[in-house]
């Protein structure tokens, strides 16, 4: 049973169709990637596999589970970190806000939080506000409190567009490594291609409005990553020029 298995949903958002007729399936453990032309409907789709929005036709499943509203078990990060923290609560009460519907103590929760803020890099943290600390930590603050609810599924809206280069490929890294030490299966939306293929099991590349998938690609390159190795390996250039083509080529055609 794939853990989420979206079969054949069509959007429409005032009047203008926005998803058309997209299928796809995410397996156990793997890192999907999704990119597609500028506007083509990334960000609605994901909010359609995140419960936050119902298909007109067609349906997702969670688990094997039909989708009525947001599920437990699945989690996602938005783009726009500064907004989605609490910037009354401390970093620690924010990760723990993310265990609300866990059953657990308040120390319990409060000792996790600890652990998943150590595991980002936070440690020593946890008593500051989200706007005490750089924009990196910020985002590093909404990856462990995502993490902190024991997301089977976690979803990505474009999470590193905000930060810095050196910041990206810093947390590129931790989130493959966390993503692979705790098991979890990943769906992250995109614009960036190199982060795409960089990250990701498999590609899914959109059409233009009205989206649906044109090309799902298996990225077969080894894996741990590696920011310099992996970006200059003949298979991953052969990749990248691949996904530009297809992109490209929508471009011309919108």
């Amino acid at each position: 049973m794939a853990v989420l298995d979206v079969d054949a949903i069509t959007k429409s958002l005032g009047g203008a169709e926005i998803i058309g007729g997209l299928s796809l399936r995410a397996e156990q453990g793997e890192f999907i990637s999704v990119v597609g032309p500028s506007g083509c409907g990334k960000t609605t789709l994901l909010t359609c596999l995140a419960g936050l929005r119902r298909p007109d036709s067609g349906a997702v499943a969670f688990e094997g589970r039909r989708l009525d509203g947001p599920p437990d078990g699945m989690a996602l990060i938005f783009q726009d970190y500064s907004r989605s923290l609490l910037p009354w609560r401390r970093n620690i009460d924010n990760v723990t806000f993310g265990m609300r519907r866990i059953a657990a103590t308040t120390v319990e929760k409060r000792d996790r939080a600890m652990e998943i803020l150590a595991a980002v890099g936070l440690r020593g943290f946890d008593r500051h506000y989200p706007w005490q600390v750089s924009g990196g930590m910020q985002q590093r603050v909404a990856i462990a409190r995502a993490l902190a609810a024991k997301p089977r599924l976690l979803l990505l809206d474009e999470p590193l567009a905000a930060v810095d280069a050196q910041t990206r490929a810093d947390i590129q890294d931790l989130l493959l490594k966390l993503a692979a030490e705790l098991g979890k299966t990943c769906l992250l939306v995109t614009h960036d291609v190199d982060e795409a293929l960089y990250m990701a099991d498999r590609v899914i590349v959109l059409s233009n409005r009205p989206t649906h998938v044109v090309d799902d690609i298996r990225v077969a390159l080894p894996r741990p990553r590696d920011q310099i190795a992996t970006r200059a390996a003949p298979a991953y250039l052969q990749l990248r020029e691949r996904v530009l083509n297809l992109i490209r080529a929508m471009r011309t055609t919108a």
